[in-house]
């Protein structure tokens, strides 16, 4: 994850040589499991949308 952040900031003359500590802050890891959670609610919700379009289109097809 710390070469993404190198790889994503943008350039600041002097800072050259900055680099990034090798632990996760406890914050930063929080905020990751977060994201993580929420991606799998929506997968879900699109899942359970899919569903529901696919029942009506069984419905109107039948009738």
């Amino acid at each position: 994850m710390t070469n993404k952040f190198v790889e994503e900031a943008p350039y600041h003359p002097g800072y050259e040589d900055a680099g990034f500590k090798s632990g996760v802050s406890p914050v930063v890891n929080e905020i990751d499991q977060f994201r993580k959670s929420n991606s799998r609610y929506l997968s879900f919700a699109d899942v359970i949308v899919d569903f529901c379009i696919s029942d009506q289109n069984k419905l109107h097809s039948a009738k």
